[in-house]
C-alpha cells in the first residue's frame, strides 16, 4: 500500500476536546477503508502567513498513513466539506522510511516539560549504493582515458 502524509489546518474555534474527535474521525476514515494510520496527532497552533476567510491562526494536525489510492480521494472530499478544516494537503511519499525516520528522531528529541528540547544526536543521511557504483565507474573511465593519451603521444613522437 502507498504511504501518504496529510496535514490539515483546523479552525481555531475548535477546542481541544473537539479537536481529538476531529482527529479520531479522520483516522477512522482511513482505518475503515482498510488503511493503517502510522502516526496522527496535533502538531501545533500557529499564526497563519496570510488570513484564510478572516482566520489568522489555526491548529495544524499531521497524519501519516498507508492506504489504497481511493482513501486520499475520500479524505480530500471530507476535508473540503468540513467546517472545521480550513486548509489541507495530502502528499504521497515514495520513500516512507525517510519520513518515518525523521519524525521518530524528532519525537525522541522532545524533552520533558520545563526543559528546552535539544538535538544532540545528528540525523545520519546515507547515500544510496547506486551513487557509489556510478562514482567508481567514472573513476575507472578516467583511468582509461589517461592511459590512452600517453600512448597516442608516444606514437606521435615515433
Amino acid at each position: 500500500m502507498p504511504f501518504y502524509e496529510a496535514m490539515y489546518l483546523v479552525h481555531p474555534s475548535v477546542d481541544d476536546e473537539r479537536l481529538e474527535e476531529v482527529v479520531a474521525r479522520y483516522n477512522q476514515v482511513v482505518e475503515s477503508a482498510g488503511g493503517v494510520v502510522e502516526h496522527s496527532g496535533k502538531w501545533d497552533r500557529r499564526r497563519l502567513a496570510y488570513p484564510i476567510n478572516r482566520v489568522k491562526e489555526a491548529t495544524y494536525v499531521l497524519m501519516y498513513f498507508r492506504a489504497n489510492p481511493q482513501v486520499p480521494a475520500e479524505l480530500d472530499r471530507l476535508f473540503r466539506i468540513s467546517d472545521e478544516v480550513i486548509r489541507h494537503l495530502i502528499v504521497r511519499h515514495d520513500k516512507p522510511h525517510l519520513v518515518l525516520t525523521v519524525s521518530t528522531v524528532e519525537e525522541a528529541v522532545e524533552a520533558p516539560a520545563g526543559e528546552p528540547a535539544t538535538a544532540e544526536q545528528p540525523i545520519e543521511v546515507t547515500e544510496p549504493a547506486e551513487t557509489e557504483a556510478v562514482g567508481e565507474e567514472s573513476t575507472e573511465q578516467a583511468d582509461v582515458f589517461e592511459s590512452e593519451e600517453p600512448a597516442s603521444a608516444e606514437e606521435e613522437q615515433a
